[in-house]
């Protein structure tokens, strides 16, 4: 998986949000978890390693999360363990893009508060920036990236899709204070680019919705995307889809084209 940076970035926000919003767990219960569930990568001093400490601590500081000496451990590693590869050429360039915004933000944030952060005094990163700066995360969302990130993603970086769709959709929970039917609705709006394409693109965001819909106790299967869920459960029949995908994004569309199959024979009642 070290390839897919974007398939880790998905990894690590769908089991923090996921787990704060199904459960009782604070922001820092499910960030230790995550951490835990991780570890095999964090601890592998690769680019994996990489890829997952700058995302987890992108989380933390986004959330505003306690942090305590031992975690900053682990960034002092990451950071000297990113100096010595070849970032820009192990990488694709999108994939350098977010890391490298992202990864000088968490540098900030590392060299601010290893001055005032002690082991039994956490703190948050509100307590030392006056405004949280953004992830790239956050800029292509917004369109406030150079390289119009949103209008332009291919299939070979389609995991970015699915990165970008939770995040979209976590940051109408928490951030922009939504419903989870309000954050799934304005999801239809923002990558409605996709959903009218009628290309292998249109069936992994509507792929990446049917997840949230399924797992979700508060969504309801509205009329419009049941339509949609019909097109794609049509769509997909077209495609040869083992000559377009391959390994782990082939693996995760076929899983979730059995629920949409199974929505798709599911008639709404009147």
């Amino acid at each position: 998986m070290e390839e897919k940076p974007f398939e880790f970035k998905y990894f690590v926000i769908d089991d923090i949000y996921r787990d704060v919003l199904n459960s009782d767990d604070t922001f820092e219960i499910s960030f230790a978890k995550c951490w835990v569930s991780l570890c095999g990568y964090i601890n592998s001093d690769t680019i994996s390693s990489i890829i997952v400490i700058t995302e987890m601590f992108a989380v933390a500081i986004m959330t505003d999360i306690e942090m305590y000496m031992h975690n900053f451990k682990h960034l002092k590693e990451m950071f000297e363990l990113f100096d010595k590869i070849d970032a820009k050429n192990i990488f694709t360039p999108v994939e350098y893009e977010y890391l490298k915004n992202d990864i000088q933000i968490v540098k900030e944030y590392y060299n601010k508060g290893k001055k005032v952060i002690k082991e039994e005094f956490p703190r948050r990163a509100s307590d030392f920036f006056e405004e949280i700066p953004k992830f790239y995360v956050e800029k292509v969302l917004l369109g406030e990236d150079p390289n119009h990130r949103l209008e332009n993603i291919t299939e070979d970086n389609s995991f970015e899709l699915d990165y970008l769709i939770y995040a979209y959709y976590y940051r109408g929970i928490f951030k922009d204070k939504l419903t989870e039917q309000q954050a799934f609705d304005r999801c239809l709006i923002k990558f409605k680019k996709y959903l009218e394409e009628d290309s292998i693109k249109t069936v992994i965001v509507v792929a990446a919705l049917t997840n949230i819909l399924v797992w979700s106790k508060e969504l309801d299967l509205t009329r419009k995307f049941k339509s949609l869920i019909d097109k794609t459960a049509e769509l997909y029949k077209t495609f040869d889809v083992k000559s377009i995908l391959s390994g782990d994004r082939l693996e995760f569309l076929e899983d979730s084209m059995r629920d949409i199959n199974g929505l798709y024979k599911y008639e709404l009642p009147e």
